[in-house]
């Protein structure tokens, strides 16, 4: 009864409309041709300082930045920060659906630069990893064009993306919150020198000191195994750690338990995003020192 008595008001009403003599003045009598069309679908555009929670665990992992991650407050807990946005260009932009990540390879220079503004020094000298993140495929066939590099802090593992909860701004300037330095190493096995460096003043004990990067050349093919990255990489950071130590290669022969070490941050999916780089350490294996190994030269360890 009660739905009937609904049913039949709104008929009583619409039939009272009806019966109305005339127009209201300044109408044409036409319901439907006064409405304003409503604005396209747009997909919302990168911003600038935007930081987000990753739904991924390890950097390297593509499910760590494909997809959108919600928007959470810059001065809590966050896992990504937008560094800089950038429009794709003109031959890219114009393919109907979007291109493999090694296309937009190129872009990854501009990341790298605008981070370094942004962080207060290169992405390297952080305990920080920098992705160039193109549209989704779906954001793609919705009509955006804009990439954007997002920055996320790396945890004593090398891998798991930790929250931060202060802007990455000017991070990792001299004495920065994420500057690289020195760092203390554990879970040593019989298989790896350790399994993690935590972070520590270099006036603390510690065997472990950032001496710098390295880059491999564009179009060098991911390297896969151990040998490959050490033909890639190994050279260059024994040459980046001596010229960090001011050490002689004569002196670092003689030296007892002094090593580099090389490590590659980018899995296969940030290398065909354009990340070819390897950051290099000093190491003292055994032992410990309380003093940077910055300049040191020759001296005996």
């Amino acid at each position: 009864m009660r739905r009937r008595l609904i049913a039949l008001t709104a008929v009583l009403v619409l039939g009272a409309l009806s019966g109305c003599a005339g127009q209201p003045a300044g109408t044409d009598g036409d319901l439907g041709d006064d409405w304003a069309m409503l604005p396209a679908a747009k997909v919302p555009e990168p911003v600038l300082g935007e930081c987000h929670n990753s739904g991924g665990y390890k950097d390297q992992d593509v499910s760590s930045w494909d997809g959108v991650a919600p928007v959470v407050p810059c001065d809590g807990p966050h896992q990504v920060e937008i560094v800089a946005v950038g429009k794709v260009p003109a031959e890219l932009a114009k393919e109907a659906k979007r291109p493999d990540r090694d296309k937009f390879a190129a872009l990854y220079a501009q990341c790298e630069e605008a981070a370094a503004k942004y962080l207060g020094g290169d992405w390297h000298a952080g305990r920080l990893y920098l992705y160039l993140q193109p549209p989704t495929y779906a954001q793609w066939l919705g009509g955006l064009r804009t990439y954007h590099c997002d920055v996320a802090v790396m945890g004593a593992d090398g891998h798991k993306i930790e929250s931060f909860d202060k802007t990455f701004k000017g991070a990792v300037a001299p004495g920065g919150p994420l500057a690289n330095g020195c760092s203390l190493t554990s879970g040593a096995t019989n298989d790896t020198l350790f399994a993690q460096a935590d972070p520590v003043a270099c006036t603390q004990p510690h065997d472990l000191e950032y001496a710098g990067y390295v880059t491999a050349p564009a179009d060098a093919a991911f390297p896969n195994d151990t040998a490959a990255n050490e033909k890639l990489f190994g050279k260059a950071c024994e040459a980046k750690m001596l010229e960090y130590t001011g050490m002689s290669r004569t002196a670092y022969n003689r030296q007892r338990d002094v090593y580099y070490i090389w490590w590659r941050t980018a899995g296969s999916t940030g290398w065909k995003a354009g990340d070819h780089s390897s950051r290099c350490f000093f190491f003292l294996h055994g032992r410990k020192l309380s003093k940077s190994v910055k300049g040191i030269g020759d001296a005996t360890l």
